[in-house]
């Protein structure tokens, strides 16, 4: 059974996954009229990315004070 904190990690993993996942969408249909707003979106997946990994740090940090 997950805890509440369990529960809610795996709601915002998918919540980012999805966000990914619609943004890749939108680079493939390419509707930018500028090499900036293209960038602007591949920023965005980036940052996710980069949530998804202080997610799992985050997660090994507060499995490792639970000890």
């Amino acid at each position: 059974m997950l805890t509440s904190d369990g529960a809610f990690q795996n709601e915002l993993r998918k919540i980012v996954d999805e966000k990914i996942i619609d943004y890749k969408d939108m680079l493939a249909i390419n509707n930018y009229s500028t090499v900036q707003e293209f960038r602007y979106i591949m920023g965005k997946i980036a940052a996710l990315r980069d949530l998804e990994e202080m997610m799992a740090e985050a997660k090994k940090a507060a499995e490792q004070r639970n000890r």
